[in-house]
């Protein structure tokens, strides 16, 4: 039962390979996986800690894979989940994004790189992994550029403004590398000082900024204000996308669900008319 033949057989991105790929390596493990059941399958991933979302996901790829492996008269191919609506998910308003860039202190090394972090976050919606990875020699500052390794293991293009440039200039003037170190964010925490930011000190760093201005805030929030905050200043769908680097436009309407019905009144049309 070869679950990599499948995924490749299946013209699936290579984040979906690896998402299916946690599924289907435990499906295969089903003795007699010929005649599983549609209630078998169920049970089978009706796990207390998943959420409905990681149960559809999960049920969804098993029976691609089925009908893949059996045909469609499988048994277990008539097994369904219905999806729940998930809540919203968080984004900074504009207010709270303002708030939070003011907040750091800027004279010190800490508060310079910060405030770079935060502000490339937003505009070239970067992921922690990538604001961890993200390299000085891949900065383009006059041309406002970058490039990345982004998830999947390909490398991705961002932009940013000029005032995120000059954010950055000013950070890079009390950057302190540790023998050459090429990554952009460094730790200016003992022993680490000069040192490449992990992932995980970055999701701290994150977290403690929002106790301090007073909301929470977590690494991927910026990836929704990016979204969020550029389609309310008017930027089109397809350009969000392509800047945002996802493969189609439903990710723009996934990223944006937090856009207020508020957000119209610049672009309604009598206003523009007669107003």
């Amino acid at each position: 039962m070869n679950v990599e033949k499948f995924l490749i057989e299946g013209g699936y991105s290579k984040a979906t390979q690896e998402t299916y790929r946690r599924f289907l390596d435990d499906l295969v493990s089903i003795p007699d996986l010929q005649n599983l059941d549609a209630v078998g399958l169920l049970n089978f991933f009706d796990r207390p800690q998943w959420g409905n979302s990681m149960r559809y996901v999960a049920v969804s790829a098993s029976r691609s894979f089925l009908r893949w492996r059996y045909g469609s008269q499988h048994s277990a191919l008539s097994a369904r989940i219905k999806r729940r609506k998930a809540k919203r998910q968080r984004s900074l308003t504009a207010e709270q994004l303002s708030l939070l860039l003011v907040s750091f202190d800027t004279s010190t090394q800490k508060g310079a790189r910060d405030l770079a972090i935060a502000s490339l976050a937003v505009e070239a919606r970067l992921r922690v992994s990538e604001l961890a990875r993200l390299k000085l020699s891949n900065i383009d500052l006059e041309a406002g550029t970058l490039q990345v390794v982004v998830k999947g293991g390909e490398w991705g293009d961002g932009v940013f403004s000029p005032t995120v440039a000059n954010i950055i200039s000013a950070y890079l003037a009390r950057r302190k590398p540790k023998d050459g170190d090429d990554h952009l964010f460094l730790s200016v925490q003992k022993p680490h000082a000069g040192r490449g930011m992990k992932v995980t000190g970055i999701k701290a760093l994150v977290r403690r900024w929002g106790e301090r201005v007073g909301f929470k805030i977590s690494p991927h929030d910026f990836c929704r204000t990016f979204a969020v905050l550029s389609t309310e200043n008017g930027a089109p769908s397809r350009v969000v996308q392509k800047a945002g680097r996802w493969a189609n436009i439903d990710m723009v309407v996934r990223y944006t669900e937090n856009i207020e019905q508020e957000a119209i009144r610049p672009y309604l049309p009598v206003e523009r008319l007669l107003g």
